[in-house]
């Protein structure tokens, strides 16, 4: 893999990744594929015989896929070897999920296309009988009528001259009363596509090890007759269906994969997407699988053993969280309790009318009542208080941040042993964070500073990973936890509120994560960063494609922060709403509190303890929750919880296949009950407190307000996402965070300072509750632009000056002192 071959390497050919779903980019992952499938089978069985931890294999494949061939070809030939393995591991389970992904692409591509030509037809067919019909009719008036004598080429001429010959079997089928034939439609539509099976499905078919979750089914069957065929080098012509696979076929079906219907054989092509539109159907029910594939694997490879679930006490001890072992015991009896009593203090509060924020509407008499909600919110605070400072250079404040926490000792080098340059030229850091969070590159930021370009480029490969850029904002998040305003942040007396959300950026390269969206993008294609935001903090942010539900990745951003910032409640848009987040969240002691955005329809689908003749009011019981379904299925709660603590999988992978898939539908229902415990308590509180629904009003505002910053980062130089590998993109988005986050550090020393100041002068409460709405995110007074010299960026900022100036101009605004 690392020898040259014509200049480049097949390890860098194998480790590009997949850039958008052409025939040339799947070919070339399909071509990826064979070539290593020999490889991967002997890693899978010769790996776990080297007794290594997954990190540790992981670790090895990390450093494969990130070294320079040149740098691999210098380790002795065991080395090598070992760093080849575990990379072929878990690169060729990558390339499944993206042929997969491929797979699922243009099937959903063409099923749709082939909707809408039959659409299309269905318009064209009821047009022409309306325009028909009157020539129908013209010509039933002329034929008793006809003039004598002609013979039949003249009658013909004549007859087809009024109603051509083309338009009589629609109009017979009409007056038969036979509709429109949309499945014979879309029939003619595939056999038209049938050269896109060839080119992008048949291939993927073929490379990828499909099964399917239980033995003896019908789909595999299927697929191993096409594997058989193609597989052997034979094209469509060639292709015979066997009798007794065809006496499966669905008998109301099988006449359309036919060209004709009354023909002795199925059409090759027709019956082709037959096959692949009936695996698209099982692998979006998660019933066919891949076992060598990330997200597609069985959710049986996701979920701990059966056995495991047994040591639940001990597992969840050791992570903190003892409400897993009763969670379909006493935490259940309790989140009852809850709701029952969530119900009788909401209620009461409004018959009372001491919900003075619920307003009935006055309706006439016989209607069901209408009612709304008020809000009480703060007229924004004016944010120009930064204004008044110095302004000062972006590197420098990324130099003054790192030093006064010693950031820079978490870029670690990629290889921990054997290496001469264990720690990193500071400079050489501070710039390619900020070449990275610009979006601009090594090469633009070595023409706009100080730095050559070699040198940049050797501290990219060496210190820039995820793993240290997440360590960097870590210590960051850290410092202004600690600060002693972070407290008067808190929206919530006693927990720490979160909120987490999505921001569309476009993308430059393509990369099978990057997808289109015309509504926040345009032509472009981007990716999302989902970050989780907790008093101005960006504790945690992962990157995720635009066609990825957001909601899928909210327990895998609270599990990830490592920062010392503790979150209890986390809220989000409706995009972080599915059937499962309340319970997974709850299980590890983070309270979901979403904010709904039509709370009063949220309403109409409560659940209640007692019966719903027990509601006679305006706010209604849908149904009773049904507390023996979720008891009856307490292993396999149990079962899921401990797997996303356990982290099988990712944790979005886990939770989209529970909420989408088809597997395990009693378990399932058994989850969508307990969440509707929780969502129901929620909606009542939002109905009941105010307080609650402002306090997510302002975590989201912040969280727009970091977007903000965020994205005017990428825009200073119009940058962009311009990764060619996903990890690259990644990388880029942990730059960004980081800067922001340093940004706002900086933001926060000036203004603890002034706060302790304000202690310590004994300033009234009142005057300190309105300086807690300054927002620390606020970039007025910061220099992005310009030529960069990072040698003379040593980070030495008079902050006392800063305080002064900030403290003087908030003493006019407040204290109205000139």
């Amino acid at each position: 893999m690392i020898d040259r071959e014509d200049g480049i390497t097949k390890l860098n050919i194998i480790r590009a990744d997949q850039k958008n779903f052409t025939y040339t980019a799947i070919s070339a992952e399909v071509e990826k594929a064979l070539e290593l499938e020999g490889l991967y089978k002997f890693a899978k069985g010769f790996l776990p015989t080297l007794l290594l931890s997954k990190n540790a294999i992981r670790y090895y494949a990390d450093i494969a896929g990130q070294y320079a061939a040149s740098r691999l070809r210098r380790l002795d030939k065991p080395q090598q070897w070992l760093h080849g393995l575990c990379f072929i591991y878990y690169r060729y389970q990558q390339i499944m999920d993206n042929l997969i992904t491929s797979f699922m692409y243009h099937t959903r591509a063409i099923t749709v296309d082939a909707k809408a030509y039959a659409k299309k037809a269905a318009g064209e067919y009821h047009s022409g009988l309306v325009v028909d019909l009157p020539k129908l009719a013209k010509f039933l008036k002329w034929f008793p009528s006809r003039k004598s004598g002609l013979d039949h080429d003249e009658l013909n001429q004549a007859a087809y001259k009024i109603l051509p010959e083309g338009q009589f079997p629609a109009l017979a089928q009409f007056l038969q009363g036979s509709t429109f034939d949309t499945k014979a439609s879309m029939r003619e539509f595939y056999f038209k596509s049938s050269r896109s099976f060839a080119l992008y499905l048949r291939p993927i078919l073929l490379a990828v090890p499909f099964v399917f979750y239980k033995e003896d089914n019908d789909i595999m069957a299927l697929i191993d007759l096409m594997k058989m065929h193609y597989g052997s080098g034979k094209g469509p012509s060639t292709f015979k269906l066997p009798q007794d696979i065809e006496d499966t076929l669905s008998k109301t079906q099988l006449p359309y994969l036919k060209k004709d219907s009354d023909d002795a054989q199925v059409d090759p092509h027709l019956f082709e997407f037959f096959v692949y539109h009936k695996m698209y159907r099982r692998l979006d029910k998660g019933l066919l699988c891949c076992n060598e594939s990330v997200s597609y694997c069985d959710i049986d490879h996701d979920l701990i053993s059966d056995a495991l679930v047994d040591d639940v006490e001990k597992i969840a001890n050791e992570f903190g969280y003892p409400k897993i072992p009763i969670y379909c015991d006493e935490r259940l009896d309790a989140a009852l309790m809850t709701l029952d009593s969530t119900w009788n203090r909401t209620t009461k509060r409004i018959s009372d009318g001491e919900n003075l924020a619920f307003n009935i509407k006055e309706m006439k008499t016989g209607e069901q009542q209408d009612w709304s909600l008020g809000y009480d919110s703060l007229d924004k605070l004016d944010d120009a208080f930064f204004r008044t400072l110095s302004q000062v250079e972006i590197p420098s404040i990324m130099m003054y941040i790192g030093d006064h926490i010693g950031m820079w000792r978490s870029f670690t080098h990629m290889k921990t042993r054997y290496n001469k340059k264990k720690t990193p030229i500071v400079l050489a850091i501070n710039a390619c964070i900020l070449s990275d969070a610009f979006g601009i590159g090594i090469e633009k930021m070595a023409e706009m500073s100080d730095l050559n370009y070699n040198l940049m480029r050797s501290t990219h490969e060496d210190f820039m990973r995820i793993e240290t850029l997440c360590a960097a904002n870590d210590m960051v998040g850290n410092l202004i936890h600690s600060l002693p305003i972070f407290k008067l942040w808190n929206i919530m007396d006693d927990k720490m509120l979160a909120d987490a959300d999505g921001q569309k950026l476009a993308t430059s390269e393509s990369t099978i994560q990057s997808r289109y969206s015309k509504k926040y993008l345009g032509k472009s294609p981007g990716l999302s960063i989902y970050t989780l935001i907790a008093n101005f903090v960006a504790a945690n942010a992962k990157n995720i494609g635009l066609n990825e539900y957001e909601g899928h990745a909210l327990y895998d951003v609270i599990q990830g922060n490592k920062t010392n910032i503790n979150i209890d409640m986390v809220t989000g848009d409706n995009h972080s709403l599915n059937k499962l987040n309340f319970v997974i969240l709850d299980s590890i002691d983070v309270d979901y509190v979403p904010s709904i955005k039509d709370i009063k329809d949220a309403a109409n689908n409560l659940y209640s303890v007692k019966t719903t003749d027990n509601y006679t009011g305006i706010i209604r019981s849908q149904g009773v929750i049904d507390k023996n379904l979720i008891k009856s299925k307490k292993s396999g709660i149990l079962r899921v919880l401990l797997s996303l603590l356990l982290q099988e999988n990712t944790q979005s992978t886990i939770v989209r296949k529970l909420n989408s898939y088809a597997r395990y539908t009693g378990l399932k229902k058994a989850l969508i009950e307990y969440n509707s415990i929780f969502k129901s308590t929620h909606v009542l509180n939002l109905i009941d407190n105010m307080a609650l629904r402002k306090a997510i009003r302002t975590a989201r505002n912040r969280t727009e307000a970091y977007q903000q910053l965020q994205g005017l980062i990428r825009k200073i130089y119009r940058g962009i996402f311009k990764g060619k590998k996903i990890e690259n993109n990644q990388i880029s988005a942990h730059a960004v965070r980081l800067v922001a986050n340093s940004i706002i550090a900086y933001n926060a020393i000036i203004l603890n300072t002034v706060y302790e100041r304000m202690l310590a002068a004994g300033t009234s409460q009142e005057i300190v509750d309105e300086f807690a709405r300054i927002s620390p995110i606020a970039w007025s007074h910061i220099a992005f632009t310009g030529k960069y010299n990072f040698r003379k960026s040593d980070g030495d900022i008079n902050v006392d000056a800063m305080v002064n100036e900030l403290e003087k101009h908030l003493k006019r605004y407040f204290w109205k002192v000139d």
